[in-house]
Order: C-alpha cells, then structure tokens, then sequence
C-alpha cells in the first residue's frame, strides 16, 4: 500500500482518495505502540509540518485534495479525467520524468 507507493516520483489523487493507515490506529485501542509498516515509519515523520506525527498518532484518514496538500500525493486530478489521463500516459513515446511531470501538470486541479 501506502509504505510502498509513496516512494514513487509521482502520485495522484482524486476527489475520491482516502489516505488511511489504520494499522497506525491499533495502538490507541490495544495495549501495544504504534507500529506502521517500515514505509509509513519512514515517511510519516518526515511530513511537513509534523501532519505525519498526528496521522501516525490517531489513524486519522486524509480525503481528496487534503492528501495532496499533506505532501502525500503530487498532484491532484479529478477522477472524470483519469481515462484520459491513463490514454496520454500511454501515448507518451519516450517516457522521462520531465515529460510526465509536464503532462501531470497539465491535469493538475490547482
């Protein structure tokens, strides 16, 4: 899930994206400490503005555009568009990241 795909250069969310990681959430009803799995470890307490501590501490879920606004997701398009989206990733003749970055920002709802 998140631990892994978080790493990744680019990450998109939509309007219907949850970010959860209830495994983070056991904790506050068991008798153990909070144990994310190694990815979540890595990255939460990394988040700016110590967000990931809170999501770390409580399970709380992040929805939609609040993702992206977390620093979790790196750009934010809205679900109608994915197809289009997938179709133009698709197209791209000699995939780099500056040409992916280009084309993600052309969706990208600012």
């Amino acid at each position: 899930g998140v631990g892994l795909s978080v790493h990744g250069h680019f990450r998109v969310a939509t309007e219907k994206t949850v970010f959860a990681m209830p495994e983070t959430a056991i904790g506050k009803y068991a008798m153990y400490c909070l144990f994310p799995d190694v990815g979540g470890g890595y990255f939460l307490p990394r988040l700016a503005g110590k967000i990931g501590y809170y999501l770390a501490l409580t399970g709380f879920r992040l929805k939609g555009r609040d993702v992206q606004k977390a620093g979790i997701a790196t750009h934010f398009v809205e679900s109608e568009k994915l197809p289009a989206l997938e179709e133009d990733l698709i197209a791209l003749k000699s995939p780099t990241k500056e040409n992916i970055a280009d084309l993600l920002n052309s969706y990208n709802v600012k």
